[in-house]
């Protein structure tokens, strides 16, 4: 599988914007936090721990989605 160089995605998400930029790590910011990681779904956690499971991972397909 390859990786995109600089990938960018914002999306809404319970009215929170969320950004996801790749470069070498993975960044996320929302709701006034940030976080960065190897893989995108570590940011997630980090930057917005209180999430369930299940939105965490709906967020992750709407964010990955949004960066192709």
């Amino acid at each position: 599988m390859t990786e995109s160089a600089g990938a960018k995605a914002t999306v809404t998400f319970q009215d929170i914007e969320v950004t996801a930029t790749r470069d070498r790590l993975w960044h996320v910011e929302a709701a006034g936090r940030s976080a960065s990681a190897e893989f995108l779904d570590q940011a997630l956690y980090l930057a917005l721990p209180r999430l369930s499971c299940e939105d965490q991972d709906t967020l992750l397909i709407r964010l990955l989605i949004a960066t192709t």
